[in-house]
């Protein structure tokens, strides 16, 4: 199954908005969503059974959806119980179907019950996608080598460096500072 770079937004118990970068199983009717289940949005699928994936091109927003829990503006979903960013490209809203949390990461089903667009997508240039890397790999801080990690961000920082405009920027700041504190609290 293709895995696309979503932000996944889920309801918290207190009714607020839940936002988290994940890479998702895309198909035509069910999309394989796949969190640890360690985390809110692992929880909130189990507790409440919907979701609203979504497909960006604000790689900022990416960037602190894989690193913290922002609150960027959204409104409320048509089908599903849940929340629709308002500067989403396109979503689906999603419905769980099954849960196997046999491993860390569990594997949710969700069959999709409602489709929307918003605004058109405007791609991914190069700055983009270094990242959109470099978020995931600043996102597993406690699981990689931290040579590794400096020697990887250095690498993507030239394709930032060379290609990305402001809010690419400040996205790779983001993320750097973000590595960096975590290194050097791990």
């Amino acid at each position: 199954m293709l895995v696309l770079e979503t932000v996944v937004t889920t309801l918290n118990p207190d009714r607020t908005v839940n936002c988290a970068a994940m890479g998702v199983g895309w198909g035509e009717d069910v999309l394989e969503i796949r969190p640890y289940r360690s985390t809110r949005t692992y929880r909130n699928l189990a507790a409440g059974g919907d979701a609203v994936v979504h497909l960006v091109d604000d790689i900022l927003l990416f960037a602190q959806a894989a690193l913290g829990d922002p609150h960027p503006p959204a409104r409320a979903a048509d089908v599903v119980d849940g929340a629709v960013l308002e500067d989403a490209c396109s979503w689906r809203e999603v419905r769980v179907e099954a849960i196997d949390a046999s491993a860390p990461r569990a594997s949710v089903r969700a069959a999709i019950v409602h489709r929307g667009s918003g605004r058109e997508f405007l791609g991914l240039n190069r700055a983009r996608h270094a990242v959109l890397e470099a978020s995931i790999l600043a996102s597993r801080v406690r699981l990689l080598p931290h040579d590794e990690i400096r020697a990887r961000l250095a690498d993507l920082q030239v394709l930032v460096d060379k290609t990305a405009g402001p809010r690419e920027r400040e996205a790779m700041d983001l993320v750097v500072r973000h590595a960096r504190a975590a290194m050097s609290g791990a």
